[in-house]
């Protein structure tokens, strides 16, 4: 997810960084209402004819908002009591993954009712949680991740109310209130279904970029809320995932749900969220939202004042929003952006959703990160121009690998940073031919051949707090070039059937790196487990593919 500030200008950035050779043909996405700006950092590429608007008040974004006068009482706002409708979430699909919704009944349903003050940097809710067992033990209590009262969140998440089907809960803090448990008034038996209801309140730091998460901070114009609510913990043979995250990975472990969310705001900011407005309301200088989300793996929040430009490619919404002395660079994002969705649509199989956001943000301490619908990018690259193209290459990707299919993100993190660093090479061959993919793939050799000098090779299959030293080199890198030994190994057309077979397959779901080899053996009929092994398990000498 977390992009690290460290692969500036190397693997990741090698091709941004140096000259770009011409690129191969891309069908053109369907824009909105073209208008003109100046692209400095464009990609040479036809671009996208972004719609630009100049100011939040008139942006043509669903989740744009008029001007501001006062702010009702929160009273005001739909109490999040009442169940969630799976057909509800069909607006946040393409009308060709509607089906989907068949597997409602395997997931979780979050209804969220909440107010959001930009000035206080607070949200302040009430949420009411669907949950069924779907572990092979019963269950005498949830854990939840309050992941704003981390250490590196810097922010603080306080529940004020627990009730557990219909009845009053304790509320029991963990682990330095980095846990919320719920202990349920009987045990909950496989398949059964227990509904949770929690009031909170959140707040998050300002102008905390340089030494917090910048992706839970006020700053330059965004209040980002990642993970700001209470999420339910993944559990898998009655043992709950609830160990603290290792800063120098990603944070969120969770399962696929869907979401219906309210949210009040005022009215001179725009709200970007996971999934779609469906309905809105605006009174007093002051915005009301209905949002749902289709089935996602965590639901983002982050209100701006920024500028924005919008592009269609298959269906999906592009939206790039950027600061206003920035706007040829946020042309480039959404031109990026744009490109990505259409190579990965046709390398990996159609993107389900109907809209995703691209937001410049103050992050601070890494390049950009990716959230179910919505990226985050660092201003500085918007500024300079120096790998934003690929950055928000690789953060799209992550749309496919994690969003879609997701995986344990702390112990496991090489399989969905390893494929949207795959991406990247995927990205180059789609829009600028074999000459740029190769260049691409160097810059990960290059960085594999430094960790072999340095003796610091080691799996790329271990925790993220087992890294010392090596967590980027690894996972960014050897890990890539475990696919490109597949793919040398069983031949451009198996390859990218797994690629194909492997999202569609196990989408939605959470997977390990055994269901990862076994998609990819079954697409090539052939036994991988030794190039596996040798890649992502052991550390032992190997040939650089």
């Amino acid at each position: 997810m977390r992009r690290q500030l460290t692969l500036l200008c190397s693997i990741a950035i090698l091709v941004a960084c140096s000259a770009t050779p011409a690129p191969t043909a891309l069908p053109t996405p369907a824009a909105v209402a073209p208008t003109s700006a100046p692209s400095p950092t464009a990609p040479p590429t036809s671009a996208p004819s972004p719609t630009t608007t100049p100011s939040p008040t008139s942006a043509p974004s669903p989740t744009s908002a008029p001007s501001p006068t006062s702010t009702p009482s929160p009273t005001a706002l739909p109490l999040a009591d009442a169940p969630l409708n799976p057909q509800d979430q069909a607006a946040a699909l393409r009308p060709e993954f509607v089906g989907d919704l068949a597997r409602a009944g395997e997931w979780n349903r979050y209804t969220i009712s909440a107010e959001i003050d930009p000035d206080a940097r607070t949200l302040i809710g009430r949420m009411r949680l669907e949950y069924t067992n779907r572990d092979g033990v019963a269950l005498d209590r949830l854990y939840f991740h309050l992941y704003p009262n981390l250490p590196d969140f810097g922010g603080r998440l306080e529940v004020r109310q627990v009730q557990a089907d219909g009845a009053g809960a304790e509320v029991v803090y963990e682990a330095r209130r980095y846990l919320l448990r719920v202990n349920l008034p009987q045990p909950l038996a496989p398949g059964a279904r227990t509904t949770i209801v929690i009031a909170w309140s959140t707040s998050a730091p300002e102008n905390a970029s340089q030494r917090l998460y910048g992706a839970f901070n006020k700053e330059a114009g965004v209040l980002a809320l990642a993970s700001a609510y209470p999420i339910v913990a993944v559990v898998r043979g009655g043992q709950w995932d609830i160990g603290r995250p290792d800063p120098q990975g990603d944070f969120v472990n969770s399962e696929t749900a869907l979401y219906d969310v309210t949210l009040r705001a005022p009215g001179d900011w725009l709200v970007l969220t996971t999934g779609r407005v469906i309905d809105r309301s605006d009174q007093a200088g002051t915005a009301v939202l209905r949002i749902v989300s289709g089935p996602q793996r965590d639901f983002m929040i982050a209100l701006t004042q920024l500028e924005v430009a919008t592009a269609e490619v298959a269906g999906t919404q592009i939206n790039s929003y950027y600061r206003a002395d920035d706007r040829g660079a946020g042309q480039s994002a959404l031109q990026a952006a744009a490109n990505a969705l259409s190579a990965f649509n046709k390398r990996y199989g159609p993107y389900p959703l109907r809209e995703l956001d691209v937001v410049e943000i103050a992050a601070g301490t890494f390049l950009g990160v990716e959230y179910p619908g919505l990226i985050a990018i660092e201003q500085s690259l918007y500024a300079s121009g120096d790998g934003l193209e690929i950055t928000v290459a690789h953060e799209v990707g992550h749309q496919w690998w994690y969003s879609q299919v997701g995986n344990d993100v702390q112990t496991s993190s090489w399989l969905d940073e390893a494929l949207a660093s795959y991406s990247q090479i995927v990205y180059q061959e789609e829009i600028y031919g074999p000459a740029a993919a190769a260049q691409e793939l160097e810059g990960f050799r290059q960085r594999y051949r430094r960790v072999l000098a340095q003796g610091l090779d080691a799996p790329a299959q271990q925790p993220n707090s087992a890294f010392r030293g090596n967590y980027v080199t690894l996972v960014y890198g050897k890990a890539v070039l475990f696919f490109q030994a597949m793919r040398a190994q069983i031949g451009d057309a198996a390859f990218d059937r797994f690629l194909h077979d492997y999202y569609a397959s196990q989408r939605y779901n959470y997977v390990n790196g055994d269901t990862l080899r076994a998609t990819a053996e079954a697409s090539c009929a052939c036994d991988l487990r030794q190039l596996y092994d040798d890649w992502i398990t052991r550390a032992v000498p190997l040939e650089v593919p």
